[in-house]
């Protein structure tokens, strides 16, 4: 049986529970889903769909008054939005086809029953939600593989219903498992960037900038050091930074700030511009840390501040020496949360890059007890190359302390 009202339905469009309300057939409720789906707010809401105003407002106990009715769509609605015993099992007998679908993956989505249903009797946006319910299912049980699979049907389900927003949130999450848990970049990025350029003018600037981010993060792991594909990253992170600020998404600002200053400092330095980039990356990652401190994201932290000190090194700038200064007090922060026990290697390049600011600094003790300390490090955890990159700069550090002596005679 199909639902018995307009389609697309603007399902999986909304946050919860408007997200899984429908909209009955009544005047006006086909001009309100051909508004919801593609972003846009709608014209004018009917009085029977106050309820639906209402939820998207938060206003839940308002929204469940301002339901008007009582057949099945109006019950499943109520549901929704307050639930209560023995409801979604009376609905679940009373309902068939693309109705009985919704109920339960409503019912999943509550925790009311263990195992969402098969998309066998649900089309279009109907079949997309109801996919992503059972992609939900798999990544619970650990097959990220098949969830990937899904949503694949589910985005292209939405799409063909005429649900754009929604097949674009779903392969925005199918792009982000692609990458962070298959290790597929490539098809990661052509993911978000079919959803990119299938979203309509009037989606939501969150949705656009984080697909963006999905883009650019992918793209980022196959870039390299080639320059162009470098500047369409910082293209991308560069419009999602305007939208998603500090103060509304904090932690997408921050990784998006130092995606930013790590696609700069890996392009090829040359130009006058070049240099001009490398500040913005240091401007970048002190925005990143920010967010990122040693009790909230201690791993995040670790490496934006490491970066951080590293581009300070090589910062052109009249004031080099405060630069260096700053980052032998970053390195030494980031030493204070390494365990020698546990991460003698990690500690060992920390070190190395510590030394080495040392060094140009012309604190040339302090520089060679600190490589020195790396090198034997290095030496226990058979890092060959780590010890001849040391090597090199106590040789450096040696003739530097060979100038000091010859200018102090």
């Amino acid at each position: 049986m199909s639902l018995p009202v307009p389609r697309p339905q603007p399902l999986g469009v909304l946050p919860w529970p408007a997200g899984m309300l429908l909209l009955p057939d009544v005047p006006g409720s086909a001009e309100v889903a051909d508004a919801l789906v593609t972003g846009r707010e709608p014209a004018q809401w009917p009085a029977d769909l106050e309820h639906v105003r209402l939820a998207l407002a938060g206003d839940t106990d308002a929204a469940v008054a301002a339901i008007r009715g009582d057949d099945v769509v109006a019950r499943y609605n109520a549901a929704v939005l307050v639930g209560g015993a023995g409801v979604w099992e009376a609905l679940d007998a009373e309902t068939d086809g693309e109705l009985r679908a919704l109920v339960r993956t409503a019912a999943y989505s509550v925790g009311v029953i263990d195992e969402p249903p098969g998309a066998e009797d649900a089309t279009g946006e109907v079949a997309a939600l109801v996919e992503s319910a059972r992609a939900s299912a798999y990544l619970e049980s650990g097959d990220v593989a098949s969830a990937v699979a899904l949503l694949g049907d589910a985005a292209q389900s939405a799409a063909d219903a005429g649900s754009p927003l929604f097949a674009a949130s779903l392969r925005l999450t199918r792009s982000d498992l692609m990458r962070e848990n298959l290790d597929d970049a490539a098809s990661a990025a052509g993911e978000a960037d079919l959803a990119v350029r299938s979203l309509p003018l009037t989606a939501p600037s969150e949705l656009r900038a984080e697909l963006q981010v999905a883009r650019a993060l992918s793209r980022q792991m196959l870039a390299g050091t080639e320059r162009g594909a470098l500047l369409a990253v910082v293209a991308d992170l560069t419009e999602a930074v305007k939208v998603l600020r500090e103060d509304t998404h904090p932690e997408l600002f921050a990784v998006v700030n130092r995606q930013l200053a790590l696609a700069y400092l890996m392009m090829p330095m040359g130009a006058d511009g070049d240099r001009i980039r490398l500040g913005v990356a240091v401007t970048s990652l002190r925005a990143a840390l920010r967010v990122f401190t040693p009790q909230t994201h201690p791993v995040e932290w670790a490496s934006t501040q490491l970066n951080l000190a590293n581009a300070l090194q090589y910062l052109p700038s009249v004031h080099q020496a405060d630069n260096l200064d700053e980052a032998v007090q970053l390195y030494e922060e980031v030493l204070q949360h390494r365990d020698e026990d546990r991460d003698p290697l990690g500690v060992a390049r920390v070190l190395t890059n510590q030394g080495n600011a040392l060094g140009h600094l012309g604190a040339i003790d302090d520089a060679q007890e600190r490589l020195t300390r790396a090198r034997e490090l290095f030496v226990a955890g058979g890092d060959a190359e780590g010890v001849a990159t040391v090597d090199e700069l106590l040789d450096e550090v040696a003739e530097a302390a060979g100038r000091q002596s010859g200018a102090a005679r």
